[in-house]
């Protein structure tokens, strides 16, 4: 539960999505809100690769 803690080569930090963000002229509460987005539709499209 730390944004900014590095834990390994794949994790998400807060400077990732806020480089994302910059990079596509958006908030990173806009980048959120887009991810999740993406994130419900491609579950209901693909549902396997969401269980665990």
């Amino acid at each position: 539960m730390d944004a900014h803690l590095q834990m390994g080569r794949s994790n998400i930090m807060y400077e990732d999505v806020k480089a994302a963000a910059d990079e596509n002229g958006r908030s990173v509460a806009e980048t959120i809100d887009i991810m999740e987005r993406t994130i419900a539709k491609d579950r209901g499209e693909h549902p396997p690769e969401y269980k665990a």
